[in-house]
C-alpha cells in the first residue's frame, strides 16, 4: 500500500514561492552569468518539484519505505519501538503538521526518529502498528 504525503497550504506556498523566485532570478541574470545560473537553478527547481510530487510512504514486506524527493529511508518493522500521532515540527519526511512519529530501537532520538505525514494518518498508523511486532 502506497500513501501520498499530505501537504499543508503553508508548505505549498513556501515551495512554490521558492520555485518562482528561482525561475525569476534565472530570467533576470545578466547574459554572461546565465550558464552558471542555469547550472545551479535548474537542479534546485527539479529537487523542489521532486519533493512536492515525490513524497510518499509505502508498506513493503519487511519494512516501511519513506520517500521525500531524493531522500529516502527504509524502516524495518522489527526495529520500530513506538508509533504515535504528533504535531512536532522538527524537520523530517513530513510535509504537514499532522504527522506520525516513528521511534526505532537501537538508535538515538535524532537518528532514530522519523516523522511522516500520510494523507490518511489514522488508517496508515493502524496498518503500521499491525505490522510491528516489538512496540512498547
Amino acid at each position: 500500500m502506497r500513501e501520498k504525503s499530505e501537504i499543508d497550504l503553508w508548505v505549498r506556498v513556501v515551495l512554490w514561492a521558492a520555485m518562482l523566485l528561482i525561475a525569476a532570478a534565472l530570467f533576470l541574470l545578466p547574459t554572461e552569468e546565465r550558464l552558471i545560473g542555469y547550472a545551479i537553478g535548474i537542479p534546485m527547481l527539479i529537487v523542489i518539484l521532486w519533493i512536492c510530487f515525490g513524497t510518499y510512504f509505502e508498506f513493503k514486506e519487511d519494512y516501511l519505505y519513506c520517500r521525500c524527493g531524493p531522500f529516502y529511508e527504509k524502516i524495518r518493522y522489527e526495529k520500530i519501538k513506538s508509533v504515535k500521532l504528533s504535531e512536532n515540527m522538527l524537520s523530517s519526511m513530513a510535509l504537514s503538521r499532522r504527522r506520525i512519529e516513528i521511534l526505532q530501537h537501537g538508535k538515538g532520538y535524532i537518528a532514530g526518529t522519523t516523522y511522516i505525514s500520510p494523507r490518511n494518518r489514522e488508517r496508515f498508523m493502524e496498518e503500521l502498528i499491525a505490522r510491528c511486532k516489538y512496540l512498547e
